[in-house]
């Protein structure tokens, strides 16, 4: 006696399916609700330098003159560094005496235009003879500007001997020691100005455009070396669009440096920006509550309590929230629904539910 498997298989298959059906399954459901406006959130923020400095000299030579190792506080116009001047000196004397030649020859050379000029109205030498006398005039004349330019440059070439100090502040890196050999453009001090500091954060896309970014808008920064303290900074500036890969965008506030605590640049801390009342409730939804169809949109759960079935429902989304783990939802839910909070990609219309609350 033989037996159509191929039917017994599609029966079991059918009774399975039945009895998916039948059974209340247990599932995680959650209340819609409104979220309060955005308050007061911390985020993590670096501290850095309101003013820092790379220096460098721009002329070579070794160093006579060392001031300072890092950590010293200096003083603006303060000799930091100083190249051996000896050589630029020498270079002025040299310029100074052609200088001197050629301001003679400038003399002379006048006095014989001048006469030229005379002779020539007189019909004594020829108009090739005044000429020369011109062309000579002129060339010294020339010869005096270009000494002179020089001359200029020589002396700026051995006031740039002397590294001075560009602000109030500190000596942060030294990288040259006394007597070395330097070259113009190399790096040799780094000064950093910490009479103000700037605090710097990242602020999620969705938490900024609910934020009034107004120039002087205060918020706290604490720092977990200072347990228990905080301290008050103005917003100073932001960026107009985000950082590609994070989707964040910088802001930096201006914190002046307390003189009870020492903040330096490098550490970390917490930035606390100040809640903002105008701010709307919104409606958020975990990540898991989320179903996707062919067409890109996205749709929730909502489940009905009269049926213990679940509904689909087509929502428009904004962007994530609380760290990425939930999502806004602009369109489509309403206060006081429940919805299936997580494992949607296995709930199908007609399933029986049994719902286990989230919150």
């Amino acid at each position: 006696m033989f037996r159509n498997t191929s039917v017994a298989s599609e029966g079991s298959v059918d009774a399975k399916m039945r009895t998916l059906y039948s059974e209340a399954r247990p599932i995680l459901v959650e209340e819609v609700r409104l979220g309060g406006g955005i308050r007061n959130r911390t985020y993590p923020a670096s501290v850095y330098a309101s003013k820092e400095a790379p220096l460098s000299f721009r002329v070579s030579g070794p160093l006579v003159t060392v001031n300072g190792q890092p950590g010293d506080p200096i003083k603006k116009n303060t000799v930091l560094l100083e190249i051996d001047p000896r050589d630029y000196q020498d270079g002025i004397r040299v310029l100074e005496a052609q200088l001197t030649g050629a301001h003679a020859a400038l003399e002379k050379s006048r006095r014989d235009f001048e006469r030229a000029k005379s002779l020539l109205g007189e019909n004594v030498i020829s108009r090739a003879s005044y000429d020369a006398a011109k062309g000579a005039f002129e060339t010294s004349a020339a010869s005096v500007k270009d000494i002179q330019a020089r001359l200029k440059i020589a002396r700026h070439q051995l006031a740039d001997t002397k590294l001075l100090a560009p602000f109030d502040g500190i000596i942060a890196t030294r990288r040259v020691e006394n007597h070395e050999m330097v070259s113009a453009g190399q790096v040799v001090l780094t000064v950093l100005d910490l009479s103000d500091l700037e605090i710097k954060a990242n602020i999620p896309e969705n938490e900024i455009a609910h934020k009034s970014l107004v120039l002087g808008q205060e918020a706290t920064v604490g720092f977990a070396s200072l347990p228990g303290r905080g301290f008050g900074a103005f917003l100073k500036e932001w960026s107009a669009s985000p950082d590609p890969s994070t989707r964040t965008y910088s802001v930096t506030f201006t914190l002046p440096a307390p003189k009870e605590a020492q903040i330096l640049p490098g550490m970390t801390g917490e930035l606390s920006w100040k809640k903002n009342d105008d701010t709307p409730p919104f409606v958020s939804v975990p990540l898991g509550a989320l179903v996707t169809d062919g067409s890109g949109g996205s749709s929730v759960w909502v489940f009905n309590p009269s049926t213990s079935s679940p509904e689909k429902r087509p929502v428009r989304t904004g962007a994530f929230s609380d760290g990425g783990s939930r999502i806004l939802v602009l369109e489509g839910l309403y206060p006081g629904e429940h919805i299936v909070a997580a494992g949607a990609n296995l709930v199908a219309e007609g399933m029986k539910l049994k719902p286990m609350r989230s919150r």
